[in-house]
């Protein structure tokens, strides 16, 4: 992770929970600037409860799935700050069910949550990155795609 900086941009998804949690109170008091996005179902809670925006933390809601709002949020990035100067792809979501009772559209929407979304991301921030010649991106995962457990498939 780069140095504290005023003027460095992290943009952070799936903050309502877990490790996106910690990582906003973490952020929370650091000297960056912070776009901390959850779904819009979720968010509501933790602005209410953890966090309030101010002119360096902002919370919007995300849904990585979605299009049209993984641009709205790069592009307000852009317009207010310059750019994304580290993307932390935190969001994903985990169903635990044995294989035969996954639908295939819970398949997808695992994929489109944990990859395909994630992977927009990214390259909805890297020209602006390789323009300045530099970003970092974290890409967060589980360690249950390591090893096999049941009712995990």
């Amino acid at each position: 992770m780069p140095q504290p900086d005023p003027h460095r941009v992290v943009l952070v998804t799936g903050v309502t929970s877990g490790i996106g949690l910690a990582l906003a109170r973490r952020l929370w008091n650091s000297e960056f600037r912070v776009v901390a996005t959850g779904r819009k179902e979720s968010l509501r809670k933790i602005a209410r409860e953890e966090f309030q925006e101010n002119e360096r933390f902002l919370i919007r809601p995300l849904d990585v799935t979605i299009e049209a709002e993984r641009q709205a949020i790069v592009s307000e990035i852009e317009e207010r700050w310059g750019g994304v100067d580290v993307l932390i792809n935190n969001a994903g979501i985990n169903l635990r069910s044995v294989i035969e009772h996954l639908s295939e559209e819970e398949d997808l929407q695992q994929f489109k949550t944990n990859y395909f979304g994630p992977l927009a991301l990214i390259r909805l921030v890297l020209p602006a990155m390789r323009k300045k010649q530099r970003g970092w991106i974290v890409n967060v995962s589980s360690v249950g795609g390591m090893m096999a457990m049941p009712t995990m498939g």
